[in-house]
């Protein structure tokens, strides 16, 4: 697994407590990429953690090695399905942070059950270091992944 480039889809209070603690722990910002329809936050989480920041899902992830899904779980079957080629073509790591959502779902929605998908439950203090986070990785998640 290259852990190269990290592609949040979904900009909002989660995904920015994870890319500050990110990059305030040395992460550097041009290996971050973000998808947030709303200009104004995707304007903010450029300015402030210097990522890049695209509108759409599709353009955000590519070329990114890791996938972070950061929608509300409300909308993820959608992000999912939208980005499902994208997904069976590069075969990323895919981290939910999606409350509710299962790795089955996930895996279904982008049509690949062989997909590597871990679920996580971060809390906002991951901007201080200060969080608790835990996984579930399915077992399509390599060692190497799991270790990343």
């Amino acid at each position: 697994m290259n852990n190269g480039d990290i592609a949040f889809i979904g900009g909002g209070n989660m995904a920015r407590s994870l890319i500050g603690g990110l990059v305030a722990r040395g992460r550097a910002p041009g290996t971050i990429r973000v998808a947030e329809p709303v200009s104004a936050l995707r304007e903010a989480l450029h300015a402030d953690f210097g990522v890049a920041a695209f509108e759409t899902g599709a353009e955000a992830v590519a070329g990114a090695d890791t996938w972070v899904l950061a929608t509300k779980p409300q909308v993820l079957r959608e992000v999912c399905e939208a980005l499902a080629a994208q997904a069976r073509a590069a075969r990323p790591l895919l981290v939910s942070i999606a409350a509710g959502i299962t790795t089955a779902q996930i895996a279904r929605w982008l049509g690949d059950a062989a997909l590597p998908v871990v679920r996580t439950m971060p809390n906002t203090p991951a901007l201080l270091g200060a969080g608790a986070t835990g996984l579930y990785a399915n077992a399509a998640v390599d060692a190497t992944s799991r270790q990343f």
